[in-house]
């Protein structure tokens, strides 16, 4: 019997481990990755404006969970790349390139 509560308390103690190192939910973002000026010609409804040049001091004012998704365009995919490669070097473990405008534009409402 006391072996049995023994296991018991075991799996209770890794599940409550388990449980509290596991995220219980994480945000989802849109970043546009251009300059200002092209954001404001056209964006995707709902995202954050934090041009690559400002990324590395900006990204902590819009999220500081690692395990948030974060999901990243600019004109043609490369920007986006290079933002990904630095969120992904900052411990951002869900930085996804999504590619270009008009790429994204395809799923996504845009706002003009």
């Amino acid at each position: 019997m006391f072996a049995q509560i023994r296991r018991m308390k075991h799996a209770l103690l890794l599940a409550g481990l388990l449980t509290a190192s596991a995220p219980l939910w994480a945000a989802e973002y849109w970043i546009d990755v251009r300059v200002p000026e092209q954001y404001q010609q056209e964006h995707v409804k709902g995202a954050h404006n934090i041009p690559l040049s400002q990324m590395e001091q900006r990204i902590a004012s819009l999220t500081q969970d690692k395990n948030d998704t974060l999901h990243l365009y600019c004109n043609s995919g490369h920007q986006s790349g290079k933002a990904q490669q630095l969120l992904q070097e900052m411990g951002y473990q869900h930085a996804i390139n999504e590619g270009g405008l008009k790429q994204v534009a395809k799923s996504q409402e845009m706002v003009k």
